[in-house]
C-alpha cells in the first residue's frame, strides 16, 4: 500500500509540472523583458507603436491651408465664422479686452489667442502667437508664399501680408529682434466690411481753379487712398460710423490771422473743432495752440515741416513725428494720438511709423478744396452739396484763408439746420485724442 500512495504521489508531482510548462508566458502575457526585446529594431533602437508616432512638423503651407479657411494652429474658432460669444463660452473670460478704433480685441494668453471682433460679437480677426509657429522667418514664409502683397517695417517689427483669397488676408508679424515670427493674424475683410465699422465714404469737393490734369491726379489719389482705411481699418480713418454727425477739421495753422477768428466762430456756436497744427509754427505761435485747446477744440499733428511724409527715409519720419508731438506736448501738456499727414500723403511705412507712436491717421471725405478756389460761396457749397453721415470735412487755417474763417460760422449754421450734430475727430471715431 505505501510503494502504491508513493507512485500516485511522482505522477502528481509530473503531472503539475508538465502543466505548468504549458501555462508559460503567451503571447498574450509576456514578460517586461521579452515585451522590450521584441519593440526594438535589428540595430536595437525601441520601436514606437502607432498611438506613439511623432506628428509631422508644422509648414508654412499647413498654416496657409488653415489660414484660407479662417483658422489657426491649434484653435477651433474661426473669423468669419466664430463669434466671441461661443468662444467665452468655451474658454471662459478673456485675460483682458481693448478697444481699437471701432473694434474690439480679446486677449487669451494661455491659448496663446487673441481675438478681433466687432461691437455685435462677430470675429473678423484670429490671431496666435503658438510656440509652433516661432520658429519660421521671412525666407521661409517668402519660399514657400512668394511676394507678399505688403510689406511694412517698424522698430520692433516686420508685418507681411498675403491675400489667401477674396475672404481672407494672411499676416505675419516677425520681430526684428529674433528674426523669427512672433504671431500670425487670419484676418476677414469681408466680415468686418459687413459692419458700421468700415462705412466708407466716397471724397467728396471740387475746384474750378484745377486743371485738367490736377483734376485727374486727385481723382485717382482719392480712388486709391480709400484702399487704406479697408486694410487698416483700425489706423486709416476717411470718415466716422454712419450716424447724423460730422467733424470740422482745420490744418495748417496755427496763424495768428484767421485760427484765432475760427476758434471764436467754433466757440461761438457751441461747437468743437479739430486742429491739425505743424510742429514748426506751433513753437512760433503756442498762445493761438493753447487757445484753441482750451475751448474745447482738439489738436492734432500735422508733422513739424509740412513733408511729404513718403518721401522721407525711416528715421527721418519718425523724427518729423516725434517733434511736432514734442512740440504740441509742450504747449497743451499732452501728445496728440491724431495725425493728418500733409497733402495725405500715406503708404505702409507712414501708417507703421505712425502706429508706433500710437497715432491714428485721419484723412478726409469732404474737401472743402479751399486752398485751391478761395473763395466763401465754393467752400460752403462744397459742405452743403455733399455733406453725410460721418463726414470728415476739410479747411484750412493758415494766413491766407481769410475766405475759410468767413464761411465757417455759415457752415455751422446749415448743418445744424439739416439736424447734424457737429463734434470733433476723437468723439466722432469714439477714440482717445491723446498719449
Amino acid at each position: 500500500m505505501k510503494i502504491y500512495f508513493a507512485i500516485m504521489l511522482c505522477v502528481v508531482i509530473l503531472t503539475a509540472c508538465n502543466h505548468s510548462k504549458d501555462i508559460g508566458p503567451s503571447e498574450n502575457h509576456k514578460s517586461d523583458q521579452q515585451a522590450q526585446e521584441e519593440n526594438k529594431d535589428n540595430q536595437g533602437n525601441t520601436l514606437k507603436h502607432d498611438t506613439e508616432k511623432e506628428q509631422p512638423p508644422l509648414t508654412v503651407q499647413k498654416i496657409v491651408s488653415l489660414a484660407k479657411t479662417g483658422y489657426v494652429v491649434n484653435n477651433p474658432f474661426a473669423a468669419h465664422q466664430s463669434t466671441i460669444s461661443q468662444v467665452k463660452k468655451a474658454w471662459g473670460e478673456p485675460n483682458q479686452i481693448d478697444q481699437v478704433g471701432n473694434g474690439f480685441y480679446a486677449t487669451y494668453t494661455a491659448k496663446h489667442a487673441v481675438f478681433g471682433f466687432t461691437k455685435d460679437g462677430r470675429i473678423y480677426d484670429v490671431r496666435s502667437n503658438d510656440p509652433s509657429i516661432q520658429r519660421f522667418t521671412f525666407t521661409d514664409i517668402k519660399d514657400s508664399m512668394g511676394n507678399p502683397a505688403r510689406l511694412s517695417t517698424n522698430q520692433k517689427e516686420k508685418i507681411i501680408m498675403y491675400k489667401l483669397n477674396a475672404q481672407y488676408q494672411l499676416k505675419w508679424i516677425i520681430s526684428n529682434q529674433t528674426g523669427k515670427v512672433d504671431h500670425i493674424s487670419v484676418y476677414s475683410p469681408v466680415e468686418l466690411s459687413n459692419t458700421d465699422e468700415t462705412y466708407i465714404l466716397s471724397i467728396k469737393g471740387n475746384s474750378k481753379n484745377l486743371s485738367s490734369s490736377a483734376w485727374q491726379k486727385m481723382i485717382q489719389w482719392r480712388e486709391l487712398i480709400l484702399n487704406y482705411p479697408k486694410s487698416y481699418p483700425n489706423e486709416v480713418f476717411v470718415n466716422g460710423p454712419d450716424k447724423k454727425r460730422i467733424a470740422l477739421t482745420f490744418d495748417d495753422g496755427p496763424d495768428r490771422i484767421n485760427t484765432p477768428k475760427i476758434i471764436d466762430a467754433l466757440k461761438k456756436e457751441n461747437v468743437k473743432g479739430t486742429f491739425f497744427f505743424i510742429g514748426q509754427k506751433v513753437q512760433q505761435n503756442p498762445d493761438i495752440v493753447k487757445a484753441a485747446y482750451d475751448n474745447g477744440n482738439v489738436i492734432g499733428s500735422h508733422s513739424f515741416y509740412h513733408h511729404e511724409l513718403t518721401k522721407e527715409k525711416d528715421a527721418d519720419l519718425r523724427q518729423d513725428l516725434l517733434k511736432s508731438s514734442e512740440a504740441i506736448r509742450a504747449v497743451i501738456g499732452k501728445a496728440p494720438a491724431l495725425l493728418r499727414p500733409p497733402y495725405g500723403d500715406i503708404d505702409e511705412k507712414v501708417i507703421s511709423s505712425a502706429k508706433e507712436q500710437q497715432s491714428k491717421i485721419i484723412i478726409w471725405s469732404i474737401d472743402t478744396l479751399d486752398w485751391s478756389q478761395k473763395e466763401q460761396a465754393n467752400i460752403q457749397k462744397n459742405v452743403m452739396d455733399n455733406v453725410r453721415n460721418g463726414d470728415i470735412i476739410l479747411m484750412h487755417s493758415d494766413d491766407d484763408k481769410t475766405e475759410t474763417a468767413k464761411a465757417v460760422p455759415t457752415i455751422i449754421e446749415g448743418l445744424k439746420a439739416r439736424g447734424f450734430e457737429i463734434v470733433d475727430v476723437a468723439t466722432l471715431l469714439n477714440t482717445n485724442p491723446y498719449r
